[in-house]
């Protein structure tokens, strides 16, 4: 099957990936969605971005952050043929020099691999209930900088989040059965 970059200077490149049950990559009109509310922010992609894409699956929202001008990208998927297939498409595109993928579980990574990033996409499959313990990892190993943006893609019917208002500023939107939380990190005085 064919995934399709959907804006940026990459806007419209093609990569292949292999159908299967475990993978389900964002919708074309909801990467529009994601990033045009995130460049109606402050918070928007520019090329002092750093983006990390959790639970990367086909990689495609890293591509898109990359496709739109930020500086860098980490992937993090625990699935070996998955990470082979983003660093194989990174390379296609000739953007390797600006991205790691980085083949591990998301909490391992969050717990050990010391980053520091401006914008965090995570959607982990459906049935993930643990929103509030990755957001809470997020927070205390200090992964999102000040005033950063973290974007959760989930079920719609997913009830379990809540987002510490001392921390974030929550916008939510829904499209179709997805619900995407934008939480923006409130500055740290």
């Amino acid at each position: 099957m064919n995934i399709r970059i959907s804006g940026g200077d990459l806007k419209g490149r093609r990569l292949s990936y292999e159908k299967s049950n475990e993978l389900r990559p964002t919708m074309e009109s909801t990467r529009l969605a994601i990033f045009s509310v995130l460049n109606s922010r402050p918070q928007h992609i520019s090329n002092e971005s750093v983006f990390l894409d959790l639970y990367s699956g086909t990689g495609i929202m890293g591509l898109e952050a990359l496709s739109r001008g930020a500086k860098k990208v980490f992937f993090v998927e625990k699935n070996r043929h998955l990470c082979k297939k983003i660093s194989d498409n990174l390379n296609l595109l000739d953007l390797e020099h600006k991205s790691e993928v980085i083949c591990s579980p998301v909490n391992s990574f969050l717990n050990y691999g010391k980053v520091e990033v401006s914008h965090i996409y995570a959607d982990p499959p459906y049935n993930f209930k643990e929103y509030n313990k990755l957001v809470e990892e997020i927070e205390l190993n200090q992964i999102l900088n000040n005033n950063g943006i973290i974007v959760l893609e989930m079920s719609n019917k997913s009830k379990d989040f809540i987002y510490k208002k001392e921390l974030y500023d929550c916008d939510e939107r829904t499209k179709g059965d997805t619900k995407i939380k934008f939480l923006i990190r409130k500055i740290k005085v």
